[in-house]
């Protein structure tokens, strides 16, 4: 079970430095919002825990959301700040802002409907917050040799794994919420913001909240049919959600690339 962990996540999380590397921070960005860290926490809680827990804890999540991006908020104020020990300090800042917002929506008796609010609400506002920072892109790119990959591979496996052992501990409401944690999208920002620096870090914090509508669409779909389907068909049911929207939102963006270059090629 603890390789399954590991290497989930060190696929996942090598693979986003990959396409940050050799796409673009923005790429990445936005499929960082797609359910991976969330979903890997919520799949492992549901083996370890039963369907019917991880599926309460799936509830919470989508509140976490609120949670997840006060972490990336307070890590691009303090990394963009600071000139020394930049992403020690701004580590500590967003695990700090993670748990104040964290423990502040734990204390809350939330229905459904508020989670799926409060979701919406911090993701259309962080998108604002956001919308100042340049997108920037990697031109020259590091070799990818074996020390580097382990290293990305350690940092990756020792966040995940430090989360899923946390919320076996903790009653349903602390397990969503800390399923929210960034546990995949925290080592790629520090990953790109300790090779590339903290601009291209920044890049990604930047579209991570659009690609979040998908992991919201995901936990949602998951407290539903986790309960009702088990968790491999739930968590199959929850990814197909999750996809349709990622490839929507793809679809209407290459209609909008497409119609500018068409507009630019008649002037």
């Amino acid at each position: 079970m603890i390789f399954i962990k590991i290497a989930v996540t060190v696929l996942i999380v090598t693979g986003l430095s990959i396409i940050a590397e050799r796409v673009s921070p923005r790429a990445a960005g936005i499929l960082s919002g797609y359910p991976l860290g969330t979903a890997i926490s919520l799949f492992f809680i549901g083996l370890e825990q039963g369907a019917d827990f991880a599926g309460a804890s799936a509830v919470y999540a989508v509140a976490g959301m609120a949670a997840l991006l006060t972490f990336f908020y307070c890590y691009y104020l303090v990394s963009a700040r600071a000139r020394r020990y930049a992403i020690l300090t701004a580590s500590l800042a967003a695990l700090t802002g993670f748990l104040v917002v964290g423990g502040l929506l734990k204390g809350i008796a939330l229905p459904p409907w508020a989670c799926i609010l409060i979701a919406a609400v911090a993701i259309l506002g962080f998108r604002a917050l956001f919308e100042t920072i340049p997108d920037t892109r990697i031109t020259e790119k590091i070799r990818l040799g074996p020390r580097v990959l382990l290293f990305r591979a350690s940092l990756a496996a020792l966040i995940i794994l430090g989360i899923i052992g946390a919320a076996n501990l903790l009653p349903p409401s602390w397990a969503g919420l800390f399923s929210a944690f960034p546990s995949t999208v925290f080592p790629l920002v520090l990953i790109i913001h300790g090779t590339y620096g903290r601009e291209r870090a920044h890049t990604i914090i930047k579209n991570l909240p659009t690609g979040l509508w998908s992991l919201v669409l995901y936990t949602l779909a998951i407290s539903f049919a986790y309960p009702r389907w088990g968790i491999y068909w739930g968590t199959l049911a929850g990814y197909a959600v999750a996809t349709i929207y990622l490839l929507g939102f793809a679809a209407v963006q290459w209609k909008q690339a497409r119609r500018t270059a068409l507009e630019k090629m008649r002037i």
